[in-house]
């Protein structure tokens, strides 16, 4: 059965497409740490509905918008006011990742020049953080490295428990800073390593081959290589924290990996097919066949991209490009059936949390359920994020200092003993 909530159900209004208003709602939120403010939002958001709201229209206002920001970091800096630089530094990244989410991947070069652009704003913030931040390469295989940030709780250098940060389809590492609220971690005595595996952001631009692989074990192993073997990490206190479709990749490295001390997935995928094809199901005026052949799907490729250029271009850009899939229906029907947790929910061992939002579809519901009851560990628990609170939107986004709370509260609680 169709569902009317993919997303989430406090809605901006800003766009009548539900994926276009997330958007919005995704830049909006991370006001939350001084990355946004409502007014800058809601001009961008203004201008390009009068500029048609198409998808050129997106990207030039929102490149425009951060490298205003950028402009304004830089007489800060100049004048020595640090403060002030940090805010419109991450104002200026958010910004720009705004603008390049939705970018066409056909123009390669200037895609990633635009994403290089958001991150060297992100950077140059690192110095000017409350604690201890920087870049690092996480060597992976073939001479690859995984691009990542590790933020200390303090300069101590004394070993602390870690956690680990996993986006998802489209994450931006730099991204999770904000939507995984490290700032939140950070004050309870949490350092926090946030990276991009394959498929991913910052991996990918670069290395063009590193698509998404359903054997997330084995990226994730290089990471607590390295993050166990840092002096200032307790090696037998990592957790791995698991964003959108990293639901999926931090619990299946748990089962592989005992060196998981913990475990928190927001919100859980044990069936990935099920839960895309219940989500393309919900835009469509009746549910498609279930034998529905190559050609329906990609078709309604281009049905979409007529109707919603915004979920044609997230359909583009984080499933197609992610994966290496040629057409849509190679990637919905072969691909995704790969990301699946069948069989491996008995071998998570360590402490973990569920948290599943209002807004999310009926198959996400069943699955964080499901994935929560068929658990056998030393302790579980299960946390809802609902509409009252405004937490209902995709892992619970437009809430993030509540999401935060209850993830580090319980993490900084479980990895204490």
């Amino acid at each position: 059965m169709a569902t009317s909530a993919v997303m989430t159900i406090n809605r901006l209004g800003f766009a009548d497409s539900e994926m276009l208003d997330f958007a919005y709602l995704r830049t909006l939120a991370y006001a939350d740490q001084d990355a946004a403010s409502a007014g800058e939002v809601v001009y961008v958001a203004r201008r390009i509905a009068r500029e048609g709201g198409g998808r050129e229209a997106f990207i030039q206002a929102w490149t425009e918008q951060g490298r205003t920001a950028a402009r304004m970091a830089g007489d800060a800096l100049a004048a020595g006011r640090e403060a002030t630089a940090r805010v419109f530094l991450h104002r200026a990244y958010n910004y720009l990742r705004t603008a390049e989410f939705y970018f066409d991947r056909a123009r390669a070069e200037e895609f990633t020049a635009l994403y290089d652009e958001s991150v060297s704003h992100f950077d140059r913030a690192l110095p000017l953080l409350d604690t201890p931040a920087e870049r690092v390469a996480i060597p992976y295989r073939d001479g690859i490295d995984l691009p990542g940030h590790f933020f200390a709780a303090d300069d101590s250098g004394r070993p602390r428990p870690t956690v680990v940060v996993s986006g998802g389809g489209d994450g931006h590492g730099e991204e999770l800073y904000f939507l995984a609220g490290v700032p939140h971690a950070l004050a309870r005595g949490l350092n926090v390593l946030l990276f991009h595996g394959p498929g991913q952001r910052g991996l990918l631009h670069h290395h063009p081959g590193q698509v998404f692989r359903a054997d997330a074990e084995v990226p994730f192993g290089s990471v607590l290589d390295y993050v166990t073997t840092r002096p200032d990490v307790r090696a037998d206190r990592v957790a791995l924290y698991g964003l959108s479709f990293g639901g999926y990749l931090a619990p299946r490295a748990a089962a592989h990996d005992r060196r998981v001390a913990a475990l928190v997935a927001n919100a859980p995928i044990t069936d990935f097919h099920a839960l895309i094809v219940d989500a393309l199901a919900s835009a469509l005026p009746t549910p498609p066949p279930a034998d529905a052949p190559a050609e329906f799907w990609n078709g309604l490729y281009e049905q979409v991209g007529a109707a919603d250029w915004a979920l044609q271009a997230t359909m583009d850009n984080y499933m197609l490009w992610t994966t290496g899939a040629e057409t849509f229906a190679d990637y919905l029907l072969d691909m995704s059936r790969s990301f699946t947790l069948d069989g491996l929910l008995t071998r998570i061992s360590c402490p973990t949390l569920t948290l599943s939002s209002d807004g999310e579809n009926d198959v996400a519901h069943r699955q964080a359920h499901l994935f929560h009851e068929q658990l056998d560990v030393p302790l579980k628990s299960f946390e809802r994020l609902t509409t009252e609170l405004g937490a209902d939107s995709h892992c619970g986004i437009s809430n993030i200092a509540l999401t935060s709370t209850l993830v580090y509260d319980w993490l900084a609680e479980v990895l204490s003993r």
